[in-house]
């Protein structure tokens, strides 16, 4: 039976690109859940990027402050909970902090499932 989702997808896709795709957005909306109450006003932008056994969470900061680096190890903790159990459940959890805004031109999250930008 074929997965929902497909009907969204270009029917061009690869198998394992539709996989990679699956995965991606799974990993984004995991992510988005557990970071609902965390985002604070240091916070300005979050992305997501899968890896091979891996998930690396992008935090672009104003500045990094201990509230800051508290509420990103709550999002990869809550992240990792929603994860057990599922086929993601052995992948790390990583974070990236980048000091700065997040632009396409200096923060390497940019470039990944973008979760949040703050206005500017």
């Amino acid at each position: 039976m074929a997965h929902p989702a497909q009907q969204y997808y270009d029917p061009d896709l690869s198998a394992g690109e539709e996989r990679a795709l699956l995965r991606r957005n799974y990993l984004l909306l995991m992510t988005g859940q557990a970071a609902l109450g965390l985002i604070g006003a240091d916070l300005l932008g979050l992305a997501v990027e899968p890896r091979q056994g891996e998930v690396v969470i992008h935090a672009a900061v104003r500045r990094e402050t201990p509230e800051v680096l508290e509420d990103l190890d709550d999002i990869a903790g809550d992240l990792d909970g929603f994860l057990q159990g599922g086929p993601e459940a052995r992948s790390a959890i990583t974070r990236r902090v980048h000091i700065g805004p997040p632009d396409a031109t200096t923060w390497p999250g940019f470039a990944h499932a973008l979760l949040y930008i703050a206005k500017a």
